[in-house]
């Protein structure tokens, strides 16, 4: 069968306009001849249908033909065109685009120093206004910044304040003083002044500058009578002396030492942003040759910024920097000539002065001392008492303040350490007493703590034996089983709970006398509330066994029950059989009771059909399952 021919073209020829806008070249082509493609294009439909030249009427509107071919060649660049249109157009999509070419972008244009004049004026304009509406942005930004800087400057000032400080207390009162305040007199200085002169003698013998981030030796200048080492050896153990203290202290990753001290030789250290500089010091440096450090510091980083930042170990072209150091090298302070100083009269006046209330002082401390000496023998007694009173552990005693002072751990059951403070005779206003709580292993505290969360039945007692809590009398296996679980708990070093001695209530006499009474059944015929005829001898001997249960329960101080089960066939209604059931039970504990069966010891429940004893759909099962069963079991005390 010939397959179905294509269809017919239209009886139109394509005209050379029509083609060239259908062909229009995309983007990237547009070198292209188009009226000379569009003629092509009309000469291709011509050849394929030859009629179609003989119709100069043009083409119609639409042309299936034509915009399958124009889809053949330009379907690409249409669906790019109109992706792209769809982009521009959706503000949200055109962000998301440029967003992923502008990081590129700006590193790529990095390079050219016009990116940064034109996007300086906003990026100020937009920090401005940034910081305007939220100042406590640069706050957060600065105050990692400035706290420290302004932390350590306060602490230097303090230091140089107490410095001052404390060298004039030393020499206010000596002979040597009373000649410094006439010098400071003469001189118009302060007292301070003089006395920093004459005590602050030191001498800048070596002065590194080292690279923090390298570990290497920039620059190293040493005084003219200073011992030196190898420069590159101890700018290499300073910096390991920094590592160590680093990485050994919690809270010091970002910080360092900036005083050390060895003998007569003190290390002072002045970080900075790039390098850090050392001094070696001998003798008593004044604190304000921090300030003097820094400065010098802070001259190197902003003239030699640059080459610190790029240094890579050859310290060739620091020459600058070494003349820099020259000049703290040359700092000291030497001591002042003075004459022989004389006896100090002033001081031993002074002394003699303070003599009569000295001594006047030293009798009143002796009274005091003997009415102390009294105290603390009462003392004494009382903490060796504490000490001996099982549930208290005590961890400090001794006097503070004026006043005597216990502390330790008690137990919540041991005695009152302020019932044994009241018999000791000591004033209870004079003693502060700190007291942990914590549980005790002594045995006393154990048996009272397995009593209250155990409660044992009457019948069974616990004592402490030696090391060990011994249970002993009859209990139910449920509170044996819980006992055992408790002593299972007991913490170590806790004397041990013997369950040894203990019998099962459950087993012997009492097990057997349940056996008999649960081995009865009460049978009924059907529809009957009434034992059936038969059930008298029966109905005696389990009254007899009940009884005996009841005087063995007593005696084993347990409590006893014995539940009546009422059963009933599955003729019938379910609600029937089930009332049938019960009120066969309520009928058998009557009997039960008129044969002298105690009725607090019995408990009736009907199953109905719902519990039977054969399961066959036979006359046999069903007069099987017309009857009374018994369950005996000990009721565990609450």
């Amino acid at each position: 069968m010939t397959p179905p021919a294509d269809p017919p073209l239209e009886a139109t020829t394509p005209t050379a306009a029509t083609l060239e806008w259908l062909v229009r070249p995309s983007l990237s082509d547009t070198g292209i001849d188009r009226k000379a493609l569009a003629g092509l294009l009309v000469e291709l439909a011509r050849n394929v249908e030859p009629e179609l030249g003989a119709q100069p009427i043009g083409v119609p509107p639409v042309d299936l033909r034509l915009e399958r071919l124009r889809t053949l060649l330009l379907g690409r660049e249409i669906e790019v065109l109109s992706r792209l249109s769809e982009v521009v157009e959706d503000p949200e999509q055109l962000a998301a685009a440029v967003g992923r070419v502008l990081p590129t972008a700006i590193a790529l244009g990095s390079k050219d120093a016009r990116l940064g004049q034109v996007l300086a004026p906003a990026l100020e304009k937009a920090a401005q206004s940034s910081i305007r509406s939220h100042p406590g942005t640069l706050v957060n930004i600065l105050y990692p910044l400035i706290v420290p800087a302004i932390r350590k400057s306060i602490g230097e000032t303090i230091d140089e304040t107490f410095q001052s400080l404390n060298e004039s207390l030393k020499h206010s009162l000596t002979w040597r003083g009373l000649r410094w305040r006439w010098e400071a007199w003469r001189t118009g200085a302060s007292f301070a002044e003089v006395v920093l002169k004459h005590t602050l003698v030191y001498q800048i013998e070596h002065v590194f500058l080292i690279h923090r981030h390298t570990g290497l030796l920039i620059s190293h200048v040493a005084a003219e009578d200073a011992a030196s080492q190898d420069p590159q050896l101890v700018s290499s153990m300073l910096t390991a002396i920094q590592d160590f203290v680093r990485d050994s202290f919690n809270g010091a990753e970002n910080q360092g030492l900036d005083t050390m001290r060895l003998g007569e030789l003190r290390l002072w250290s002045e970080p900075g942003p790039i390098a850090t500089l050392v001094a070696v010091i001998r003798g008593n440096p004044p604190e304000g040759l921090h300030e003097i450090l820094h400065n010098v510091l802070a001259r190197i980083h902003s003239e030699r910024r640059h080459a610190l930042e790029n240094f890579d170990g050859d310290s060739s072209g620091f020459a600058d920097v070494e003349a820099l150091l020259t000049e703290c090298a040359t700092l000291r302070q030497r001591a002042p000539r003075s004459t022989r100083g004389g006896f100090p009269w002033l001081v031993a006046l002074v002394g003699l002065v303070l003599l009569l209330p000295a001594g006047a002082g030293g009798f009143r401390w002796w009274q005091n001392e003997r009415r102390w000496e009294n105290e603390q023998h009462l003392w004494d007694g009382y903490v060796a008492r504490l000490q001996a009173q099982p549930g208290i552990v005590i961890t400090e005693a001794g006097r503070r303040d004026g006043k005597f002072l216990v502390a330790g751990l008690r137990d919540p059951l041991a005695v009152d350490p302020q019932l044994v403070l009241s018999q000791a005779g000591i004033d209870p206003t004079r003693v502060v007493s700190r007291w942990e709580s914590y549980q005790g292993l002594d045995p006393v505290f154990v048996l009272k703590r397995l009593r209250a969360a155990l409660d044992p039945p009457p019948g069974v007692t616990l004592a402490v034996e030696g090391d060990h809590i011994v249970a002993e009398g009859s209990a139910p296996s449920t509170w044996i089983a819980r006992a055992r679980g408790a002593g299972r708990m007991l913490p170590a070093g806790a004397p041990g709970l013997d369950l040894s001695r203990l019998q099962d209530a459950n087993e012997g006499a009492f097990g057997k006398l349940r056996e008999a009474i649960q081995s009865h059944e009460i049978h009924f015929n059907s529809n009957e509330s009434l034992p059936a005829p038969g059930q008298e001898a029966i109905l005696d001997q389990l009254a007899k066994e009940l009884n005996d249960l009841a005087s063995l329960s007593s005696t084993m101080r347990v409590t006893a029950r014995v539940a009546l089960t009422g059963h009933s066939d599955d003729t019938g209604k379910g609600t029937f059989n089930l009332s049938l059931s019960l009120a066969r039970a309520e009928v058998v504990r009557a009997l039960l009771k008129k044969r002298g069966v105690d009725p607090d010891l019995l408990t009736v429940r009907g199953a109905g059909p719902l519990e039977p004893l054969e399961a066959t759909p036979s006359e046999d099962a069903r007069s099987a399952n017309r009857r009374i069963s018994f369950t005996v079991w000990i009721e565990e005390q609450r």
